[in-house]
């Protein structure tokens, strides 16, 4: 029987590790090197895991525990002090949630400015689609063109004092009963 391709160390030891796709499997179960191969691969498999845990159930609980207090106290050494540092070290890991609020905000106030609509003479009210930013004592009172009240009567009140317009608008429904 001749082989067309000689087995690689690679595909033993995908093979080994369960790694080697089905199809390139098959020519591995003809191959007596590669039969060979395979077991002494299990083998020192088998024996490193079986030294790795003998090495770790002798391992000193102590060199552990030193170990773990070293970072401790690295940690420790690394962290702020004081509220100055505490706020600088915050500053620091939200820098970049800031940085995209605070351009966020100003993209957003730009187009703004930009797309307002231009205030000509006699613009610049609500009217026109612009939102109308004069103080309330300062605006026209609302002018109400239809009140449609189905059964009932509307009433349309303007009131007009010291501190600027009001519009009230009541309505009643034709089955309330006057003075109750």
């Amino acid at each position: 029987m001749t082989r067309l391709r000689k087995t690689d160390d690679l595909e033993l030891m995908q093979h080994a590790d369960g790694e080697l796709p089905g199809e390139l499997r098959a020519p591995l179960a003809g191959d007596p090197e590669a039969a060979g191969k395979l077991e002494a691969l299990g083998e020192l498999r088998d024996l490193l895991r079986g030294h790795l845990e003998l090495t770790t159930d002798e391992t000193d609980d102590r060199k552990l525990q030193a170990m773990w207090r070293g970072i401790d106290r690295a940690l420790d050494a690394e962290a702020p002090r004081g509220l100055w540092g505490r706020i600088s070290s915050w500053l620091d890991r939200h820098r970049g949630h800031l940085i995209t609020g605070a351009v966020s905000a100003g993209a957003v106030a730009a187009l703004a400015l930009v797309l307002r609509p231009a205030a000509g003479p006699g613009e610049g009210t609500a009217e026109h689609g612009a939102i109308d930013v004069r103080p309330v004592s300062l605006r026209s009172p609302p002018a109400i063109e239809a009140l449609d009240t189905p059964e009932g009567t509307g009433t349309v009140l303007n009131y007009e004092d010291e501190d600027g317009h009001t519009a009230v608008i009541w309505v009643t429904p034709a089955d309330t009963v006057e003075g109750i």
